[in-house]
């Protein structure tokens, strides 16, 4: 009589170990080697090494996270609170879920700004148009970025909004967009790296955040307790169009 074998469920990967080590090298690839290599690539173009270029990504991408608060309004915005969930015994003395629904908080709210996103960008514009201002090739660079820096500034204004989570909202891919068409097409070509950062980064925080913020309506529907400048619904659009405009111009 054949002894009874019994068959242990298993887990198994057909595609071989080749395959899945192939798998990985192109998830690398796409979001950690080629992001990389296109940042460094342009910083480059703006005058620092490809490592200089990799070290400032990691300061920018660290920076994202701290918010530097520089003023409290006395207004008084609703911050929900979560539903709290606990566990008890019915009359029966069964298990049961209690849900709670606790009372909304009223704080003031925090005007920040974003070290990855607002200082950090204004410090490298600042570095780029000092170093082209020793490279005695300034002469015009400031007309044009000041043209450049207007068109994309007016162009985030007119699409800013107003967001439950993050306060102010700009399009991800916009900034960078209108960055590439004022600096490709009207910019000469020796200015147009410098003049698509300072014009992509500076353009999207002052049309994208300040503008709003000084426009009472705008200030007015913006209900979040911590409006951070640079930062959450800004940063995407400003860390995209300093980088993307830089490598189309």
């Amino acid at each position: 009589m054949a002894p009874n074998i019994m068959n242990n469920p298993y887990f198994q990967f057909s595609g071989g170990i080749l395959a899945a080590l192939f798998f990985l090298v192109v998830l690398f690839f796409m979001f950690i080697f080629l992001p990389v290599s296109i940042v460094a690539e342009a910083f480059s173009k703006l005058g620092l090494t490809p490592v200089q270029g990799v070290l400032m990504l990691i300061a920018i991408l660290v920076g994202r996270t701290v918010n530097l608060p520089v003023f409290t309004s006395e207004r008084l915005v609703v911050v929900p609170k979560p539903r709290t969930m606990s566990f008890g015994l019915d009359e029966q003395g069964r298990p049961v879920q209690i849900e709670e629904e606790p009372a909304n908080e009223l704080k003031k709210q925090v005007f920040a700004v974003n070290l990855g996103g607002c200082i950090m960008p204004l410090l490298l514009s600042i570095t780029f148009l000092v170093s082209f201002q020793l490279g005695n090739t300034a002469d015009g660079v400031y007309t044009w970025i000041g043209f450049a820096m207007v068109m994309v500034a007016g162009g985030c204004y007119a699409l800013a909004k107003a967001d439950p989570f993050t306060g102010l909202r700009v399009p991800l891919i916009m900034p960078a967009l209108m960055t590439f068409v004022s600096v490709y097409f009207f910019v000469p070509e020796p200015f147009r790296p410098v003049a698509a950062y300072v014009a992509g980064t500076m353009g999207t925080i002052i049309g994208g955040n300040l503008a709003p913020l000084l426009t009472p309506r705008i200030r007015n529907s913006v209900g979040t307790p911590l409006v951070s400048i640079g930062g959450a619904g800004t940063f995407g659009g400003v860390f995209v169009a300093g980088i993307l405009a830089v490598l189309l111009a």
